[in-house]
């Protein structure tokens, strides 16, 4: 097909992991460095159990292990895995099959299993072979496999272990083995990589490193071809692959000699299907900046110009507030109250004393008749009514003005009373005027019985504060991790297990409530708290 037109000895954008193809940008020769190191290097001399390699789908991983593979020493006896969807006994009779161990099909067992790869593992350690192991797309481990693979790895001598094991995978290895009930095994990996795309410059360098190796010298790819072949496959080396030999192919169709940028659209979606997107114009990351960032400072403007109005018109309330305040006080002063202190705000405390009651002074003269006497007697009584009168509708007055303070919105508390006091006046008896007085005050006292008190949370001892017998009773407890969670939907982890709300720690030990940094529990009718601080 295209290799004669374009001169090539073979395809040279096969997807198949050719080592001799395997392009060593700095990622991967760093990549290959750290498999080399950690697997201690050429003699394997290492101390370690595991090596770790991820990178996304079509980074060069297996091809690098591939590399190593070639590189590995004539003493070495390696078992290579590509499916790692096995069960744990599964796993073991591959790994049986891989290193030449003979065993029964039929009836075998993860101990008998166990123990021909052990014997393998001595033997050849007594001839002086190492032996190794390498999984590809080890993501799809399950954890008890993995934990399986860690119990291999305990059969070691003083100096080495006598098996080491390459897990290769994509970035959600890296999350597997952050799990807690595998953090032993995390705990065992020597070195680890991880291995990125291609940049721009190295995109340009891994198609003519492909191309030099198919015996092509010359130029096929245009610059902006080049620079849309990175754009598009965001410098995944397989991908890469696949845009460049269909864009061979579209060549060769249309007769030219020289891969275009245009042909490389092309190319790519035909190649990539549905997964081919080019970002518009629009969406380039300098364009997607520069928005986020004007963005940014107009939300920054429009928050500051918002804040300076809220306060000027603050400063504006403010201010017909306080007009309106001194048009009280002068309100109140002309209805004949004043207030007690002239630096008290009337907003805070509503303090005002009513002028003395001043009754007529129709005490009757010595020798009056019974007729003006019983008239003066109603006189008296008239004027007492009118006073209380006049007494209610001063406190009304006096109550609808606090009601209009508040709602003005001003951030002052209003008293819960107003006092007035009744002064002794000629010709109005003590008990007229005790009346008087009794009334206003049982009047204030309605008002403050009718405030309910908040009521407190009841406070519950620390263990220390809590009686010798219960505090040597109580086993040791390890919180390892604290989720805060006002709802009673989070856990602690105590001695090594997960506890929620209602659970017993051991027993007669109950866990009842988590709070911030504590939890409270009860033992034997007795509640305290523990603290539980967070360490995740």
């Amino acid at each position: 097909m295209y290799t004669g037109y374009f001169g090539l000895k073979e395809k040279p954008f096969s997807i198949a992991p050719n080592p001799q193809y395997l392009f060593m940008s700095d990622r991967h020769r760093e990549a290959l460095t750290h498999l080399t190191y950690g697997l201690g290097g050429s003699g394997l001399e290492n101390n370690g159990g595991f090596v770790l390699l991820t990178g996304e789908v079509g980074t060069g991983k297996t091809t690098i292990s591939r590399c190593v593979m070639e590189q590995l020493p004539e003493n070495t006896q390696a078992a290579f895995i590509l499916n790692p969807t096995l069960s744990s006994q599964e796993l073991l009779a591959t790994i049986c099959d891989e290193l030449k161990i003979r065993y029964k099909k039929t009836g075998a067992t993860l101990k008998t299993l166990t123990d021909k790869i052990q014997e393998k593992l001595l033997k050849n350690h007594q001839n002086n072979i190492n032996t190794l192991l390498i999984i590809d797309e080890a993501q799809h481990l399950l954890p008890e496999v993995l934990e399986q693979l860690r119990l291999l790895t305990n059969l070691e001598t003083n100096t080495k272990k006598l098996l080491q094991v390459v897990l290769i995978g994509q970035p959600e290895l890296q999350m597997l083995l952050k799990r807690r009930d595998l953090r032993q095994l995390a705990q065992r990996i020597t070195a680890r990589y991880h291995l990125l795309p291609l940049n721009k410059s190295e995109v340009a360098l891994y198609i003519k490193h492909r191309l030099s190796v198919a015996q092509c010298f010359r130029e096929l790819f245009s610059t902006k071809a080049i620079a849309a072949i990175h754009q598009i496959s965001d410098g995944i080396p397989r991908v890469i692959n696949l845009i460049c030999e269909r864009a061979l192919i579209n060549a060769y169709s249309s007769n030219n000699a020289v891969i275009s940028k245009k042909i490389v659209i092309g190319a790519a979606q035909d190649a990539l299907g549905d997964d081919y997107h080019l970002a518009p114009w629009w969406q380039h990351k300098m364009l997607k900046t520069l928005a986020a960032s004007t963005l940014l400072f107009t939300l920054v403007f429009a928050g500051y110009y918002f804040g300076q109005h809220q306060l000027g018109q603050h400063q504006q309330s403010s201010a017909l507030v306080a007009q309106k305040i001194d048009t009280t006080q002068e309100h109140l002063s002309e209805q004949g109250f004043e207030k007690k202190s002239e630096n008290m705000p009337i907003k805070k405390s509503i303090l005002v004393e009513k002028e003395p009651l001043v009754v007529a002074d129709v005490s009757p003269p010595e020798n009056t008749n019974t007729a003006k006497s019983s008239m003066t007697n109603n006189v008296v009584q008239s004027l007492a009514e009118r006073g209380a009168e006049h007494l209610a509708k001063q406190e009304n007055q006096v109550e609808l003005l606090a009601n209009n303070i508040v709602s003005e919105n001003v951030n002052q508390e209003v008293p819960n009373e107003v006092n007035y006091q009744v002064n002794a006046t000629e010709g109005v008896s003590e008990d007229l005027l005790m009346r008087f007085q009794d009334a206003i005050d049982e009047t204030g006292n309605n008002k403050q019985s009718n405030e309910a008190e908040p009521s407190t949370r009841e406070e519950i001892a620390p263990l220390a504060d809590m009686p010798q017998w219960l505090q040597q009773a109580i086993p040791n407890l390890e919180f390892t991790m604290h989720i805060y969670a006002s709802d009673g939907a989070g856990w602690v982890t105590v001695n090594g297990r997960d506890r929620y709300e209602g659970d017993y720690i051991e027993r007669e030990l109950l866990l009842s409530e988590i709070l911030p940094q504590k939890v409270v529990l009860n033992f034997r009718g007795e509640k305290f708290t523990v603290a539980a601080l967070s360490s995740w």
